[in-house]
């Protein structure tokens, strides 16, 4: 008997068949190998092999080489202007998340000011490839490879925001709790550990710990803060496979509220780093 596809799988993989199906037909309409392609993007012939046959999913940087290397309508380096590729791709990367979160990956690509509390796990900004693989295929169990690649894709890609010539300032309070979570072992943990040593020591990035002997007013589940240069602030919070954009005033000085209560009872910056070094330290490689 034929493996029936469910309605959710094909909507699932629409976006990156269309993806898919595109390259190959820009390819042979061009007369060029997946070798030939690969040497004008900057990639491997492998690479365009996957992502033609939907075992790899292509990446941002990826989408724009492809629309440099065919000249795409629409396409325009300097002022940003997507071409065939990128749109397609802005569509595979909502496909890649939960519909009750894509719709805040536009809020991360134009806020100037990004404030969070997190109290499950690592900033997904701030997560190592290593660090955000192992929570994925722990929060998915019954995932296959090749859909984590796509979620581990989809989380990495977002941090692009902060190599921009103007990266959003990010403010994370973050629970004790989840650095001494060793999240994939200690050869995983270890390497995030070191990338938020780091973060916290980069221009534009605050990082504070709240301690696990201090009270704790977020504990209704993570808010994220969304400013940006000529609109109303929003925000986020969520719960346990969910999630909600909230953006009536009086809910967002409530949710601002909580994460300046925080922010006052946990540790400055300095004492932060040095907790943080503290706990690395203790994580045997």
């Amino acid at each position: 008997m034929p493996k029936v596809k469910t309605a959710k799988s094909e909507v699932k993989t629409s976006s990156l068949a269309a993806f898919a199906a595109q390259l190959r037909a820009w390819r042979e309409r061009a007369g060029w190998t997946q070798v030939e392609l690969g040497k004008k993007m900057g990639y491997s012939a492998s690479l365009i092999s996957g992502v033609e046959t939907l075992d790899k999913p292509p990446t941002a940087d990826f989408a724009v080489a492809c629309d440099m290397a065919f000249g795409t309508p629409g396409f325009d380096q300097d002022s940003g202007t997507p071409g065939t590729f990128m749109t397609l791709y802005e569509l595979v990367a909502r496909e890649a998340y939960p519909a009750f979160f894509a719709p805040v990956v536009p809020f991360e690509r134009q806020a100037v000011r990004i404030h969070g509390w997190e109290l499950g796990a690592v900033p997904g900004l701030l997560q190592t490839e290593e660090y955000a693989r192992a929570l994925i295929s722990i929060s998915r169990p019954m995932d296959s490879d090749s859909d984590i690649d796509r979620l581990v894709t989809a989380r990495l890609d977002r941090q692009a925001i902060l190599d921009r010539e103007n990266p959003p300032v990010l403010w994370y309070v973050i629970d004790e709790a989840v650095l001494r979570r060793v999240v994939g072992g200690p050869s995983v943990m270890g390497p995030q550990l070191d990338a938020l040593i780091r973060a916290a020591t980069t221009p534009g990035i605050v990082i504070q710990v709240l301690p696990l002997t201090d009270d704790n007013p977020g504990t209704d589940g993570p808010v994220s803060v969304y400013e940006f240069a000529s609109a109303p602030t929003v925000c986020y919070t969520e719960c346990y496979a969910g999630g909600r954009i909230v953006e009536a005033p009086a809910e967002v000085v409530e949710l601002v509220t909580v994460v300046s209560m925080l922010r006052a009872s946990a540790l400055p910056r300095r004492e932060s780093r040095e907790l943080i070094r503290q706990i690395r330290s203790e994580i045997d490689d």
